[in-house]
């Protein structure tokens, strides 16, 4: 049948009817699979690029509060869309077993091109990371949003370390960003982020947004590309 080369994918829960749900990335787009059925997965609903933007292989999406929170790489003007998923819960393939086109409920504009979407679903904070080409790109670093209201995210400040990626501007190309809850009683309760920095780990504690500092960064030898960690 239909093939489309896929770029990275997530994981919704709906707490209300507890369907399981994959939120899959496409060249062109995000389709949203109904999963609770393992064995027969439906594609419910298509979300296709920001207009304007391009298509790209690079996709990323994370969750938080029933909603889904899209960037593109090397896409041009897609910025971040913001997806309702409470939505899915009406909806049911068309008869023809091709997916439903739906629109964005909100696209933030202040960032462009983004490498990797970063949630804490804790603090209720989004880190869109590696951003690039235009709008808020934070030197590719944390661009900070309050997402509390996930329809209206608003802007909490900008973060980079620049002793590290390759350009020196502390480009982030992904990140894991938790409360602290380990045996340092320093940062008992702090917001940090681990930074896949090109170069190098980069640990940020970002817990003021208008003051985050750089707790320490790791190198190891031969180092390649810092690309990733969990």
């Amino acid at each position: 049948g239909h093939y489309a080369p896929l770029s990275s994918l997530w994981g919704w829960t709906d707490t209300q009817t507890k369907s399981e749900w994959a939120l899959v990335g496409l060249r062109d787009g995000a389709t949203f699979v109904d999963i609770t059925n393992p064995t027969q997965p439906r594609a419910v609903a298509y979300l296709p690029l920001t207009e304007g933007a391009r298509p790209s292989s690079w996709r990323e999406m994370k969750t938080y509060k029933d909603h889904a929170f899209i960037v593109s790489d090397g896409a041009g003007p897609h910025g971040i869309q913001i997806f309702d998923l409470t939505r899915l819960r009406t909806m049911k393939p068309q008869p023809n077993g091709r997916p439903w086109k739906v629109e964005a409920d909100f696209i933030y504009r202040d960032v462009n091109s983004v490498h990797d979407m970063v949630i804490n679903e804790e603090s209720g904070f989004a880190y869109p990371v590696g951003s690039s080409g235009g709008g808020n790109t934070c030197g590719g670093g944390l661009h900070m949003l309050d997402i509390h209201d996930p329809k209206n995210p608003k802007v909490a400040g900008c973060f980079a370390d620049t002793e590290t990626g390759r350009q020196r501007t502390g480009y982030i190309h992904d990140a894991l960003c938790v409360m602290y809850k380990g045996p340092d009683k320093r940062y008992k309760g702090h917001e940090v982020c681990i930074g896949s920095n090109e170069t190098m780990l980069s640990l940020q504690d970002v817990t003021d947004k208008k003051a985050p500092k750089v707790i320490s960064r790791a190198a190891y030898p031969k180092v390649g590309y810092t690309h990733q960690g969990w």
